[in-house]
């Protein structure tokens, strides 16, 4: 069963009321109906205004279904109607739209309608990142106890944070189980939009060999689409640079692009960095960030037994592969890097769920 988005009768007589800045009767509030993805309702109803002249007035008013073709999340919604109210001011010809509002869970209305821009504002996090242990452990070639700690923390962090899983009916499962996966390919901050940041004079892959590693991708991701995880909470963007350590606190930042998810998908992203690291130090999987990444996979497992996550943790590490091996992200690093990275997410790709155990053969 689908879940609609229902707007009240009452809801709607105090926005039209603040949006007319005139009294407003509802004469007719009629549900017209449902397709693929949402309901329109029509709604006619009479202002008054100070003078007490009346007028009457029809308008539409369209919902999206919260599951299924990139909607389940408020955010997705509300870019669609942003995007559609936009066009509707420049495309010729088309029926006017009047605004793009909400409802808050007090029952206050919101309207979104003339913004031009957004933004966000954040608190300052204190402390020093992740990555700057990883710079540190890669110029030393040591580790400390408390390297060990914190790669332990951040492993339980992450069985923390997967914990909280997903309380839905089925269909809505289903859909932000598929969502997730299929993000990880084609949405627009991830491997097919990381790829297009490429610059055209990149060597260390052809052109054709990058094209070859995206179909691999995408049939992987259609082999494992239906692998049966919970969703979870994910934060989305899980590597070294997002989380602040001060003391033997952890701070996590940016938590992006999903809410819901694969929780192969911060496993893969941080694993990936240990890795990499490893190879630009030692020119394989060997040494400090070998250890480390022992630490971190044998306690989430010790502590979760998801055996899902290697079965769909390939279409994860490929994206994260694109990323690190980023001829401009990341330019401090050789094309031997980058090529042995890259073989490892096509050589992952090519044997189905990962065995952290040939991660050395998966390097070539």
């Amino acid at each position: 069963m689908r879940k609609e988005i229902k707007i009240s009768k009452a809801l709607m007589q105090k926005y039209l009321q603040a949006k007319e800045s005139s009294k407003v009767s509802i004469i007719e509030y009629e549900r017209l109906g449902s397709g693929w993805h949402g309901t329109g309702y029509k709604v006619k109803y009479q202002i008054t205004n100070h003078k007490s002249q009346k007028k009457v007035k029809e308008v539409v008013i369209r919902t999206l279904m919260p599951a299924d073709f990139s909607h389940d999340y408020k955010s997705d919604r509300a870019k669609v109607f942003i995007l559609q109210h936009e066009m509707a001011q420049e495309i010729p010809g088309h029926v006017v739209s009047f605004d793009v509002s909400g409802y808050t869970k007090k029952g206050e209305l919101t309207s979104l309608g003339d913004i031009e821009e957004f933004f966000q504002i954040v608190e300052v996090a204190q402390g020093e990142t992740y990555s700057s242990d990883f710079q540190r452990i890669k110029t030393s070639g040591t580790i400390t106890d408390a390297d060990r700690k914190k790669a332990l923390a951040v492993s339980d962090y992450l069985v923390k944070l997967h914990s909280k899983t997903l309380k839905a009916d089925a269909h809505s499962t289903r859909s932000i189980r598929r969502r997730h996966t299929r993000d990880a390919v084609g949405h627009g901050e991830m491997m097919m939009g990381v790829i297009d940041t490429y610059p055209d004079d990149f060597t260390f892959i052809s052109k054709e060999k990058l094209t070859d590693l995206i179909c691999k991708t995408v049939k992987s991701r259609e082999r494992t689409k239906d692998t049966p995880f919970i969703p979870c909470h994910v934060h989305g963007d899980f590597h070294p640079g997002n989380i602040i350590f001060k003391g033997n606190k952890l701070t996590v930042l940016d938590a992006s692009r999903q809410l819901w998810g694969d929780p192969a998908d911060d496993v893969a992203a941080m694993a990936i960095n240990y890795i990499w690291f490893a190879v630009m130090q030692s020119g394989g999987f060997s040494g400090p960030f070998a250890e480390l990444f022992e630490i971190f996979w044998n306690n989430y497992f010790k502590k979760t037994n998801d055996m899902t996550i290697p079965v769909t943790a390939g279409v994860h590490f490929a994206f994260r592969g694109v990323v690190v091996a980023h001829p401009i992200f990341y330019k401090d690093q050789s094309d031997e890097v980058r090529r042995k990275m890259i073989k490892f997410v096509d050589n992952v790709l090519n044997e189905g769920p990962f065995d952290p155990h040939m991660i050395k053969e998966y390097l070539g």
